[in-house]
């Protein structure tokens, strides 16, 4: 029935399975974007990307839902899935994209998987979610992490380094606003269709800032294709898919906790893709950010033992 989401639960290795699996995607996305942006520029790329899941998104939602709902959906919301689609695409895109053209996969995905961090740090500030000693000590010391590696060398607007980390680290902290900026709609709205609209939203606002960007660039190539579609239909769409169909049945702050793996896919395949190591540094700030999560998202024995 167009509308209705399965309420059955999936086994758990299966809502595991899935969010790993976008976990991967995602990683798999760094090493893909710095070869893309050889052929496109940041905010075209992004663009052309995020059309791609937009389409695809699009798609699955007239399938899935009726257009009284969609129009709904969009009418009830349109001011928060505009936000949304800012704080989830446009914005992300933008500083990522621009900080991996002279960034490296390693660095970045660590910056960016001190993003639940963020989530938690805006929960807490803006809905007013409780912050408990262990969150505090965890966000802490995970900031630490993030700091030491967005901060490492030269802190100068005129070190390519730094400035490449700083705009990780503006999208990082755009994912987590968005997550906090999806909570309450979620809660009213199926999933797939909120953040299907914000695609479309995010995709527009992108569009719109083409045009200003300083030489806007597109090589079409074989090659070039293939690696706009992977990024388009697998690293942006499936994976958002799958990782909110885990968001269903889980606890967003328990499904966060497989973004940590991140540092790991994109390593691997950095060093596949483009024979990219990693450097000591990068490793032992990302231990550092995993022990601050870790501490975080501890939960007192009497919480744990009443299985809340």
């Amino acid at each position: 029935m167009p509308g209705v989401m399965a309420s059955s639960r999936p086994k758990q290795w299966i809502i595991s399975g899935s969010a790993i699996s976008a976990v991967a995607l995602w990683g798999l996305a760094f090493p893909l974007t710095q070869d893309a942006l050889t052929s496109f520029s940041p905010i075209m790329l992004g663009f052309l990307r995020f059309a791609i899941a937009s389409a695809i998104f699009g798609l699955f939602m007239l399938l899935t839902y009726s257009l009284s709902e969609i129009r709904d959906t969009i009418m009830k919301e349109r001011w928060s899935l505009l936000l949304l689609g800012a704080l989830y695409v446009t914005i992300p895109n933008i500083t990522q994209n621009y900080g991996l053209v002279h960034g490296t996969s390693s660095v970045a995905s660590v910056i960016q998987s001190s993003g639940p961090v963020m989530t938690l740090l805006f929960a807490v500030l803006l809905l007013r979610e409780r912050m408990t000693s262990m969150k505090v000590i965890g966000s802490a010391v995970a900031m630490a992490g993030t700091v030491l590696l967005v901060a490492h060398g030269n802190i100068s607007l005129e070190d390519e380094s730094f400035v490449s980390n700083l705009l990780i680290f503006i999208s990082a902290t755009s994912y987590g606003l968005a997550w906090v900026s999806a909570k309450k709609m979620m809660n009213s709205s199926p999933p797939i269709l909120i953040i299907g609209l914000a695609l479309v939203f995010g995709t527009a606002m992108l569009a719109l800032a083409v045009p200003f960007e300083q030489t806007p660039v597109t090589d079409f190539t074989p090659s070039s294709i293939a690696n706009l579609l992977i990024l388009g239909i697998f690293c942006a769409g499936l994976s958002s898919w799958l990782y909110l169909r885990s968001l269903e049945h889980e606890e967003v702050s328990r499904m966060a906790f497989f973004i940590y793996l991140m540092p790991v896919f994109a390593s691997a395949f950095a060093w596949i893709i483009r024979d990219e190591g990693v450097a000591m540094w990068t490793a032992l700030c990302a231990v550092v950010i995993v022990i601050g999560i870790i501490i975080a998202e501890r939960r007192p024995r009497t919480i744990r033992a009443s299985g809340k």
